[in-house]
């Protein structure tokens, strides 16, 4: 099987500049075995490169998703808090909606503010 390595690692490389995430380089797994010819060694290379870059994108993810969970928990104490006041009764269904949503998407009760 014949690929054009160069290509597809440029456009890999390209592809990684336009993310809006702030990629940290992973150490790459070491591989097993010495590769015994230039079409092996090149798919080698493709093969490594996508999962740098996929375990990269993963980890930005991850940590632009527990960015999101932190906000939202903050909504929620701030709004628990309020929600104290009489005169802010009306968020009392609010907060009780939040609280259902977390506990059916995480499986746990909201966990306490830190």
């Amino acid at each position: 099987m014949s690929i054009n390595a160069e290509a597809i690692l440029e456009t890999l490389a390209k592809l990684r500049q336009s993310i809006p995430y702030k990629l940290t380089p992973r150490l790459p797994e070491h591989r097993q075995g010495p590769v015994d010819n230039v079409p092996d060694f090149e798919l080698d290379a493709v093969e490594e490169a996508l999962e740098q870059l996929t375990a990269e994108l993963t980890d930005a993810v991850d940590a632009a998703r527990a960015r999101a969970l932190q906000g939202a928990l903050n909504v929620y104490f701030a709004a628990e808090e309020l929600a104290r006041d009489p005169a802010n009764a009306h968020l009392i269904p609010h907060v009780e909606a939040m609280r259902r949503a977390f506990e059916h998407d995480y499986g746990v009760p909201i966990p306490p503010r830190s």
